[in-house]
C-alpha cells in the first residue's frame, strides 16, 4: 500500500489540489475552537496547511513518505510547522488527545474501517470533534475519483453500526451527492459520506 501511494504522489504537482476539502472548510468554525488537530491519511497536506495557517497546532499522519515530503516543503513555504507521523493507520496507537481529528478520502479496506472510527474517537479529548468525508459504495457508479473496488468504499449503515457503540454523539452522518473539484483526481459529481462526531466522555 505504501508503494502504491508513493508512486501516485510522485509528481511535480499536488494531485488533489492545494485548497482544503470543502467539507472541512465548511466546518472550520468547529475546528477553529480546537487547539490541537490530527489529520489522518493527510497525503500532501492541503487540509493540514489550511488549519496550520489558521494558527492551530497540527499533526499529519500518512503512509506515504513521498506525500509527507511534499507536505513539509509546502509547510515551509507557508511558514507553518506541522508535526509529521509516517506510519500506516493499523500501526498508529493514539498516545495523546486531540481537540479534533479530521480525515478525507482515506481508502481503507473493509476490515480496517471500523478501526479507523474506533481509534479516531479514542484519540479525541472530551467534547472533541471527528470530521470526515469518504467515498460511499455508490461512488462505484461515478467517474470522479476514488477506488473502483467496493471493499475500499464505505457503507453508511456500517459506519452507523460502528459509531453507535462509541463514546460520541452523531452530529452529522449522511450520504450525499456533491460536485468535487480537487486537483486532477477528484473532479465531478460524487457520492460521499459526510460525518461529524463529538466525543462525549
Amino acid at each position: 500500500m505504501q508503494a502504491f501511494w508513493n508512486e501516485k504522489f510522485q509528481t511535480n504537482h499536488f494531485i488533489y489540489g492545494e485548497a482544503p476539502n470543502n467539507f472541512i472548510k465548511e466546518n472550520s468554525d468547529l475546528l477553529l475552537q480546537a487547539k490541537k488537530v490530527l489529520c489522518l491519511g493527510e497525503g500532501e497536506g492541503r487540509n493540514a496547511i489550511f488549519l496550520a495557517d489558521k494558527g492551530l497546532e497540527v499533526e499529519a499522519l500518512d503512509a506515504s513518505d513521498v506525500a509527507l515530503f511534499k507536505l513539509r516543503k509546502r509547510a515551509k513555504e507557508h511558514y507553518v510547522f506541522i508535526k509529521i507521523r509516517h506510519t500506516l493507520l493499523e500501526y498508529w496507537q493514539p498516545d495523546t488527545l486531540y481537540d479534533a481529528v479530521i480525515c478525507t478520502y482515506l481508502h481503507l479496506a473493509k476490515p480496517y474501517q471500523k478501526m479507523l472510527f474506533e481509534k479516531s474517537v479514542e484519540a479525541l479529548a472530551p467534547q472533541g470533534y471527528f470530521i470526515a468525508e469518504f467515498f460511499s459504495e455508490s461512488q462505484i457508479h461515478f467517474e470522479s475519483g476514488g477506488p473502483k473496488d467496493l471493499t475500499f468504499l464505505y457503507d453508511v449503515n456500517d459506519i452507523l453500526d460502528t459509531v453507535t457503540n462509541l463514546s460520541c454523539k452523531i452530529l452529522k452522518l449522511a450520504q450525499e451527492v456533491v460536485t468535487l473539484n480537487e486537483g486532477d483526481k477528484h473532479i465531478g459529481r460524487a457520492s460521499v459520506i459526510r460525518i461529524i462526531l463529538q466525543k462525549t466522555a
